[in-house]
């Protein structure tokens, strides 16, 4: 498996060439290309977040306990302003909460090298990160789900090269892992059916907006 800095700067080129292409394809302000190139570089983690410990999951768990609530916040707060204490008691449990609830479900829930790492899955995170931006409207949406996307996208196909060792220098050979990134499904039907309708859903959402 492809250490977490290869990962690190697999999901930093996916992030800049999402970003430099919905530059030239949308004509995106400084702030909103950069916003695309942060979340496909960390859309290149996010199917590590079936990992158990260590530096995946403390980094994505960190940034996301940030985000999420800085996402959110807007739509709580939509006219008065939030005082002092308000967004010092909101942020600080809301990063407790993540850190300790959601991710020890996670935890419980997955095993490594399962359905996150799968299509589906990277499929699921783009309409994720379409949903988030929609507010922004629909360029910067479809910027920032095609670069979640692809950056679980390069994460798997990562994987899926290093699942592959050579004999006599020259022929290559399939690890045990072979096939284990790219899949379409999980070893247990009800994940699968899990995945499918979550992926349903989304694109769902995503249609009833328009």
């Amino acid at each position: 498996m492809p250490a977490f800095k290869t990962h690190l700067v697999g999901g930093i080129t996916g992030g800049g060439v999402a970003s430099v292409a919905s530059l030239m394809l949308y004509d995106l302000s400084t702030i909103q290309t950069f916003s695309v190139f942060i979340v496909g570089t960390i859309g290149g983690l996010l199917p590590d977040l079936d990992s158990d410990s260590g530096k995946p999951l403390s980094l994505l768990f960190g940034l996301i306990s940030v985000l999420i609530p800085a996402i959110a916040l807007p739509h709580i707060f939509q006219q008065d302003v939030p005082s002092p204490e308000f967004l010092v008691t909101y942020f600080v449990l809301a990063y407790f909460f993540i850190n300790t609830v959601i991710c020890g479900i996670i935890n419980k829930m997955t095993v490594h090298r399962g359905i996150m790492h799968s299509i589906p899955f990277a499929v699921l995170c783009g309409g994720f990160g379409y949903l988030i931006f929609v507010s922004s409207g629909r360029h910067m949406a479809a910027a920032a789900g095609f670069a979640v996307f692809f950056g679980c996208m390069i994460h798997l196909i990562l994987d899926e090269f290093n699942s592959f060792t050579l004999k006599l220098g020259i022929i290559p050979w399939p690890k045990r892992s072979s096939g284990t990134a790219l899949k379409v499904k999980s070893d247990s039907l009800m994940i699968t059916i899990f995945i499918y309708l979550n992926v349903f859903i989304v694109f769902v959402s995503i249609g009833f907006l328009y």
